[in-house]
């Protein structure tokens, strides 16, 4: 029988455990290497959930059910005063981060997750790829997967030059418990994704399951994204914390200094509707975030392949980073599937079709977008960008169509390998 080929995952977050899970599957020996030594459950917010993504988490054996996600009914623009602007029968379906991190980590191996391992470096020949962590360890594999986000290490080595591309404006994000939205006014919330559209600005927000994937009423909980304009300048001030240490694109949340969290509020209750603004300045600890994308020109090198947020970044409007991240793994699986023991060739059409598939996203991204990156320019200067039609913006808003991303006959592999329980 021919050896079996091992798989080195530089990433144990979502993306790499969707790669994990179904290289397993396939019969790989596989190993995640996974910088952070803690727990990564509590990164995160709100997210988007697909039909695709629910697909993905099938194949691999995981159980899935419509608690993982609260759907909502129809979208709303709400006006300034807090009336319903306008309403599209488009529903959305939202969840939390952790909540889909959560499942595929507890049936992963924990013997093949190592946890505490920063790489260094990369070193190949033509069938084999070592990676070089710090304190000098070495571990050698036929294919190295990398899943390790958006400030890739496995990137920047082979392309220094890729970087994310701040695109001008911010989010705040936050989650409030159900049991704390203001009453009776946020009732009309709970089974809708609420854009509200403040000058230059934007707001989207949805209920999500509430712990334990509680989507019982009383039970849930409320996620928002705010969006609002922010220059180098301003985003730099943002980012940098009452010791003086600045922080690339993002700031750990205890880190934001309390002047910034209470200044944000007011401008919540002065700006939005008064349901949003009130749901906005009553979240205890909010998330900010420098809104960027980015795009790979070339997504393998050799036995190294990139993956998810490591390869492409898109603007959360299209709500799909992991949707993305588990098609990313599914193409991956379904090449080398398809391919028998030929790994290159499989990584050179997971590339072809990998490519397209973000690059499409991103554009559509930046395009819904551009109104908020528009905001930076004079407004002589913003042409077309700089007009918005709330109306247009929810009808597209979310990601393109995904059902041709991944062809699924590729994973219907012997379920003998998986690593997960049975569904």
């Amino acid at each position: 029988m021919p050896r079996q080929q091992r798989a080195l995952i530089i990433g144990g977050s979502i993306g790499g455990l969707f790669a994990g899970h179904l290289l397993l599957r396939a019969g790989w020996d596989v190993t995640i290497f996974e910088r952070s030594a803690g727990d990564l459950a509590d990164r995160g917010a709100g997210l988007g959930i697909s039909n695709e993504l629910f697909e993905v988490m099938r194949r691999i054996g995981l159980p899935v059910s419509r608690s993982l996600a609260f759907q909502v009914r129809s979208s709303i623009w709400l006006a300034q005063d807090g009336s319903v602007a306008f309403e599209a029968p488009r529903g959305w379906d939202g969840s939390a981060w952790a909540i889909i991190y959560q499942p595929l980590r507890a049936a992963f191996p924990n013997e093949r997750y190592c946890t505490g391992r920063t790489l260094v470096r990369i070193e190949q020949d033509a069938e084999s790829v070592t990676a070089i962590f710090s304190g000098g360890a070495r571990e050698r594999g036929n294919l190295l997967v990398a899943a390790d986000g958006v400030f890739s290490t496995v990137r920047g080595q082979f392309l220094p030059e890729v970087a994310p591309r701040a695109a001008g404006y911010i989010a705040w994000r936050g989650i409030l418990p159900e049991g704390e939205l203001p009453q009776p006014e946020s009732e009309m919330l709970l089974d809708r994704a609420a854009f509200s559209c403040p000058e230059g600005e934007l707001v989207v927000s949805l209920a999500v399951p509430g712990a334990d994937n509680d989507t019982r009423p009383g039970h849930r909980r409320y996620y928002f994204i705010w969006y609002r304009p922010a220059d180098h300048a301003r985003q730099k001030e943002l980012f940098t914390d009452a010791s003086g240490r600045s922080y690339p694109l993002s700031i750990p949340p205890p880190l934001i200094r309390s002047g910034f969290v209470a200044e944000m509020k007011t401008a919540a209750r002065a700006k939005l509707p008064p349901v949003i603004g009130e749901i906005v300045a009553r979240t205890r600890q909010p998330l900010l975030q420098s809104i960027t994308d980015m795009e790979a020109p070339r997504l393998v090198f050799g036995r190294v392949v990139l993956l998810g947020d490591a390869a492409f970044v898109a603007r959360p409007h299209v709500a799909a980073g992991t949707t993305k991240a588990a098609l990313d793994a599914a193409g991956l699986a379904g090449a080398l599937a398809a391919s028998g023991d030929g790994v290159d060739a499989a990584l050179h059409r997971y590339e072809r079709e990998r490519l397209d598939f973000g690059r499409a996203l991103v554009a559509h991204s930046r395009h819904l977008g551009a109104y908020l990156e528009a905001q930076l320019q004079p407004a002589s200067e913003r042409g077309a960008a700089g007009q918005r039609d709330p109306r247009r913006l929810i009808q597209e808003y979310g990601a393109p169509q995904l059902v041709h991303a991944v062809q699924w006959d590729r994973l219907d592999v012997p379920a003998g390998h998986s690593a997960a329980a049975p569904a």
